[in-house]
């Protein structure tokens, strides 16, 4: 498989984004070694050949004029392949982050040392703003309720500042003490109205039964995700989730523990009907819609963004067209 040129979104001397198809697993695996969008990328950077750079021409720093022409000379040269491990290509580009085999949507990746370090710096601060657009419905299997208590909290009108880029820090900042605790006993889904917005934090761990899948746990990470309700047609609801956090299948498992599963999820949702709108999509409906961040050098605020597939569109078309006006309209 190549690498559509359409699927890359940004490509500067520092910086990679690209747009992960579904179905394309990110990083070579036991069982994927070759057919991934890593391989994809390194045979695209590949037939571009090698990237003409060269440290920039400096004057001497000050102080240099006091030294011989030989040690002038040296501090010249050390400076160069300083810079040339720092602002010069790296060998291969470096992922930042992952997504599911099955979720589509934004990937950054690092193209030079000092980039690696900034841009890594954000995420490990959870000072990314990661946009993920979702299609979920009530009823999601009994083995997906929490092992401890998922504290929810309704955050109110005036909290509605989460939406800037400082959602991580100030989320954080947040208490969860008056926070509604779902456990594994809850019988009936935690309702969830259009417009509402949500701070879900439970840590996410492996199921115990079953390591290829996941559940809020004791011995899970902490995870924190918020969640805003943008629109309901029938039984199906049209997320934005907004993860803070990068665990694995954060979202997925927070909406499980929710008693919530995402259309087309061959494993955090029941099997469906054959012929129901949810049998109708063969991959989960979690687009990483969009990221931004404070690019590197310049340190502007830039915004990557993955139109969602012909086959999601194609969804939302037959089943949840009040959902496709509104990603018209930059959702």
């Amino acid at each position: 498989m190549e690498l559509d040129p359409g699927m890359i979104l940004y490509q500067d001397h520092h910086m990679l984004a690209v747009h992960k198809p579904a179905g394309v697993v990110i990083h070579p695996t036991y069982k994927h070694s070759d057919d991934t969008l890593w391989n994809m990328l390194l045979a695209y950077l590949e037939r571009q050949g090698p990237e003409e750079w060269q440290p920039p021409e400096l004057p001497d720093e000050p102080g240099w004029e006091r030294a011989p022409e030989p040690v002038r000379l040296m501090l010249r040269e050390r400076r160069a392949a300083r810079l040339r491990k720092q602002e010069g290509p790296l060998p291969k580009p470096v992922l930042l982050h992952r997504l599911d085999k099955d979720t589509s949507g934004v990937v950054l990746l690092a193209r030079t040392e000092n980039a690696r370090r900034y841009l890594g710096r954000q995420f490990n601060e959870h000072r990314v703003l990661k946009r993920y657009l979702a299609v979920a419905f009530a009823g999601a299997p009994a083995w997906t309720r929490p092992l401890q208590p998922l504290l929810v909290q309704r955050l109110t009108d005036d909290q509605r500042w989460l939406a800037d880029l400082d959602l991580a820090v100030k989320v954080e900042e947040m208490p969860v003490s008056a926070a509604l605790a779902i456990t594994g006993s809850e019988s009936e889904p935690l309702a969830l109205p259009v417009g509402s917005l949500w701070l879900l934090d439970g840590p996410i761990q492996r199921d115990p039964q079953d390591r290829r899948r996941c559940v809020v746990g004791p011995a899970g990470l902490p995870a924190r995700t918020v969640l805003r309700v943008l629109a309901q047609q029938g039984p199906f609801l049209f997320l934005e989730a907004r993860p803070i956090t990068g665990r694995i299948h954060q979202i997925r498992a927070h909406l499980a523990s929710l008693g919530y599963a995402l259309v087309g999820d061959q494993t955090y949702a029941p099997l469906p009907e054959e012929g129901s709108p949810q049998a109708a999509l063969q991959r989960q409906f979690l687009h990483a819609f969009s990221l931004t961040v404070r690019r590197y050098p310049d340190e502007e605020l830039v915004t990557f963004v993955a139109p969602l597939s012909e086959e999601l569109r194609r969804w939302l078309s037959a089943y949840f067209p009040a959902a496709l006006s509104l990603v018209a309209h930059d959702h």
